[in-house]
C-alpha cells in the first residue's frame, strides 16, 4: 500500500489477478465500482483507492496484510484529510478573556491540534458515510469505526481529544455549533469570585482620583475601604491593604488614574503611544529651532544705577542631520526679532534653505506665520505639539550642550529647573560674592558664540567633527541661496521712494545718510543706467544689517514691484590730491573719459538725427558750439562752419567765472563780458 495524492492506494499488481481477476477489475472500473487514482504507465502501475474496493477484496487484502489492515488503512486515510489549521491557529492566538488574559503557548498549539482533528474527521466522516450510502452499504458501525481510528490518529498528531466515541460525538457536534471556541476551558477565565465587587472597585477608583479631598496612601485608602464596607451590601472585608493595592495598581487601570494623580501631561508622557523615529540622512533636511534661557548670569546697570544680575534669552536654529548650531541671536525676550535674526544668520551658514523647519508654537513665530516669513524659508513649515518636549530633538541637544561646555563658566546658572543633580545647579553662594566681576552682555555674546563653535568643531562618533559632518554632506532637495532670497526674506523697504539724481541713490536713515550707485561689473558707475533713470523715482529694500548695497525697485504695469537694479555703496574719493591714493586719480581719471565719451555719444547721435532731417545749426548756416573740455574752435571748422574764421574764441568757462564774480543784485550781462575779452 502506498499514499497518492493523500489517498491510501494499492497498486494493480497486488490485487490483479491473485485477489482480482482480470475480467473483474475492468468491469468494475468501466462500472465505476472501484476508484482508479492513477492510470498505468510504462514506468509505474495503475493504483485503486482502498476505501473504494468491495468488502471480498479488502477481507483478502486483510489476510495478506494481517489483522491490523483495518486500523492502518482507515487511520492513514483520516490522515489523509488532516491538516493543521492556521484559521485556527490564528483564533487561539488572539484569544482572551474579559480580562485580556490570552492563552499559553501550549494550549494554543493543543487546541489547534484538536481543532484540526475534528475538522478531518467530519471531512472524513462523510466521505465514508456518502460512499458507504452509494454502494447501498450499511453505515451502523461507522461512527465507532471512525472513533476508533481517531484514537490511533493519536500517536501521530498528538491531539487531546476523548477516546470515548459517544463523548467524541458530543464534543465534534459542540465544534460545529460553537467554533473553535469550544475547544477553550472554562477553567482558564478568572472564574474564581474576586475579594473586590465591580461597585467597589469604581469606588475606590473615584476615591483615589478625588483631587481636593486627597487620599495620601493606600493604606488609608483601605481603612476608609473598610468604614464603607460595612455600610454596603455584599462588600467582603479584606484583611489587607495589599488586595487595594493590587487593585490599583493593576497595568490595566494605572492609566486611568495617573493623570489625576500626577498630572495630565505627566500621563501623556507615560501612556500615550511614542513614535520611533529615525533622523534625517542629510543636512538641511530638518532644522529645529527654539528658545530658552540663556544659562549665564550677567551684570548690568538699572535705571538706578545700581547693579544687578540678570539672564538673557537665546533663539538656536539647529541642523538636525549634524547637531551644527547654525544661527542664533541672543535678546532680552525671545520675540520674532530674535527669531528673525537667528534665522537669518542660519541661513548665511547654510547657504541653503532648508527642506523642513519645525518649531513650536509659541512667542514670535505666529507673527513669522502670519507674515508668511516661515514658508518662505523652507519647503516645510511645521510646529512641534504643544507640551511635547520628546517631539523636539533640539532640546535634547542643548541640554548636552549646556551641561558638556557652558557649564565650564564659573558665571553658569545651572540647567533648567527640573534638573535634579548637584552638578546641574548654579553656586549661588560664589556668584553673588562675585557679583561685580559677572560679564556684561557683550562680554555673554562673545562667550557663547566661543563655546557654539567649540560645540560645533566638537568630534562625533563618525571620526568628524559637527560642522565636517554637515559641510561633507548634500541635500539635492535643498534649493542654493540666492541674493534674491535674502532680499525677500529680511529686506526693509522704504516708506518713501528715493528719486535718482547724476549723484546717484542718496537717502537718510536713522539719521544717517547713505549714497549709492549702480555699478558695471568692473565696479565703475555704470553710466547707461545712470542717464536713463535721472529723474526716475524707485522703492529701496535693505537689509539693516548690510548697508553695502541697496535693491531699488520700481512698479510694474500690473501695480506690483519690480526689480530695476541693485545699486552698491558710492566710492569716496578725496577732494585734495595731497590725500588722493594712486587708485583715486586712476579712478577719477576713468569717470572722467568715460563722461566725455558719454557727452561725445549724445552729440553724435543727436547731430545725426539733426541731419537725417535737416534741423542741424549748419542747416541754418550757423554753428554748433563745441564741447567744453572736449571739442576745440577746429572741430567747429572741420563741420563747414565758414564764418567760424571771423569768431573771436570765447571760453564758456571764462563767462561762467564771471557770472559767480557777480555781486548779488548787480545786472549780468554776458555779452558785456564777450566784448571786453
Amino acid at each position: 500500500m502506498i499514499r497518492y495524492n493523500n489517498i491510501l492506494c494499492v497498486s494493480y499488481n497486488e490485487i490483479v489477478p491473485s485477489i482480482y481477476s482480470f475480467d473483474a477489475f475492468r468491469k468494475a472500473i468501466e462500472r465505476g465500482k472501484i476508484n482508479r487514482v492513477r492510470r498505468a504507465s510504462f514506468e509505474s502501475p495503475a493504483l485503486i483507492e482502498v476505501a473504494s474496493l468491495p468488502e471480498k477484496i479488502l477481507s483478502k487484502l486483510r489476510e495478506k496484510y494481517g489483522e491490523n489492515f483495518d486500523k492502518a488503512a482507515e487511520t492513514d486515510s483520516l490522515e489523509g484529510f488532516y491538516k493543521l489549521s492556521q484559521e485556527a491557529l490564528e483564533f487561539y492566538r488572539n484569544w482572551k478573556t474579559t480580562e485580556d488574559l490570552r492563552l499559553s503557548d501550549k494550549l494554543i498549539e493543543e487546541y489547534t491540534v484538536n481543532a484540526s482533528v475534528l475538522i478531518a474527521l467530519r471531512k472524513y466522516y462523510n466521505y465514508r458515510f456518502t460512499y458507504i450510502k452509494s454502494r447501498g452499504g450499511s453505515t451502523s458501525g461507522l461512527w465507532k469505526n471512525v472513533s476508533a481510528i481517531v484514537s490511533c490518529l493519536r500517536n501521530k498528531v498528538q491531539h487531546s481529544l476523548p477516546e470515548n466515541p459517544r463523548r467524541l460525538k458530543q464534543k465534534l457536534e459542540e465544534f460545529e455549533t460553537k467554533g473553535y471556541a469550544a475547544l477553550v476551558s472554562g477553567k482558564i477565565s478568572n472564574s474564581n469570585k474576586a475579594l473586590l465587587t465591580e461597585r467597589a472597585k469604581e469606588w475606590l477608583l473615584s476615591r483615589w482620583t478625588d483631587q481636593v479631598n486627597k487620599v495620601a496612601s493606600i493604606e488609608q485608602l483601605y481603612d476608609e475601604y473598610l468604614t464603607k464596607a460595612m455600610t454596603m451590601n455584599g462588600w467582603k472585608l479584606i484583611s489587607s491593604p495589599k488586595t487595594i493595592y493590587n487593585f490599583i495598581y493593576d497595568e490595566k487601570i494605572v492609566a486611568d488614574w495617573w493623570a489625576y494623580r500626577y498630572g495630565e501631561l505627566k500621563s501623556k508622557e507615560k501612556f500615550s503611544y511614542q513614535h520611533k523615529t529615525k533622523l534625517p540622512g542629510m543636512r538641511d533636511s530638518l532644522w529645529y529651532s527654539d528658545g530658552t534661557k540663556l544659562n549665564y548670569y550677567y551684570q548690568y546697570l538699572d535705571k538706578a544705577g545700581k547693579r544687578q544680575v540678570g539672564t538673557l534669552q537665546v533663539y538656536e536654529v539647529m541642523d538636525a542631520y549634524s547637531e551644527v548650531l547654525l544661527g542664533f541671536c541672543i535678546s532680552d525676550k525671545e520675540d520674532f526679532k530674535a527669531q528673525y535674526q537667528a534665522y537669518k544668520m542660519a541661513l548665511q551658514t547654510s547657504g541653503y534653505k532648508p527642506y523642513q523647519i519645525t518649531f513650536d508654537n509659541q512667542g514670535g513665530h505666529k507673527k513669522l506665520e502670519s507674515s508668511d516669513f516661515l514658508n518662505k524659508l523652507a519647503h516645510l513649515a511645521i510646529h512641534t505639539q504643544p507640551y511635547n518636549g520628546k517631539s523636539k530633538t533640539i532640546e535634547s541637544a542643548f541640554n548636552r550642550f549646556q551641561s558638556q561646555y557652558l557649564k565650564k563658566d564659573w558665571y553658569f546658572t545651572g540647567q533648567n529647573i527640573t534638573a535634579r543633580k548637584a552638578e546641574s545647579k548654579a553656586n549661588m553662594e560664589y556668584i553673588l560674592a562675585n557679583k561685580e566681576n559677572l560679564p556684561t552682555k557683550d562680554e555673554i555674546i562673545k562667550r557663547y558664540t566661543e563655546r557654539r563653535t567649540e560645540w560645533n568643531n566638537a568630534m562625533t562618533s563618525t571620526g568628524k567633527t559637527r560642522m565636517e559632518n554637515y559641510l561633507s554632506s548634500s541635500n539635492p532637495q535643498t534649493v542654493k541661496l540666492s541674493i534674491m532670497d535674502m532680499v525677500e526674506l529680511f529686506a526693509v523697504t522704504r516708506l518713501r521712494e528715493v528719486t535718482c539724481t547724476a549723484a546717484g541713490i542718496s537717502f537718510r536713515e536713522q539719521n544717517i545718510r547713505y549714497d549709492y550707485m549702480v555699478v558695471d561689473g568692473e565696479g565703475m558707475p555704470d553710466l547707461d543706467w545712470l542717464e536713463r533713470n535721472i529723474g526716475k523715482s524707485f522703492v529701496v529694500k535693505f537689509d539693516p544689517d548690510d548697508m553695502e548695497q541697496v535693491f531699488l525697485y520700481d512698479h510694474a504695469s500690473d501695480g506690483s514691484l519690480r526689480l530695476a537694479a541693485i545699486a552698491k555703496t558710492k566710492t569716496v574719493i578725496h577732494r585734495g590730491k595731497q590725500e588722493q591714493d594712486e587708485w583715486e586719480a586712476a579712478f577719477i581719471k576713468k569717470v572722467e573719459l568715460a563722461n566725455k565719451a558719454k557727452r561725445i555719444e549724445r552729440k553724435e547721435r543727436m547731430e545725426a538725427l539733426q541731419k537725417e532731417f535737416g534741423t542741424s545749426n549748419e542747416d541754418y548756416g550757423m554753428v554748433s558750439p563745441a564741447l567744453a573740455g572736449i571739442e576745440s574752435n577746429r572741430t567747429a571748422k572741420k563741420k563747414g562752419a565758414a564764418k567760424a574764421k571771423e569768431l573771436v574764441p570765447v571760453s564758456i568757462g571764462a563767462v561762467s567765472k564771471a557770472e559767480s564774480n557777480a555781486v548779488e543784485d548787480e545786472d549780468f550781462d554776458p555779452l558785456e563780458v564777450i566784448a571786453k575779452m
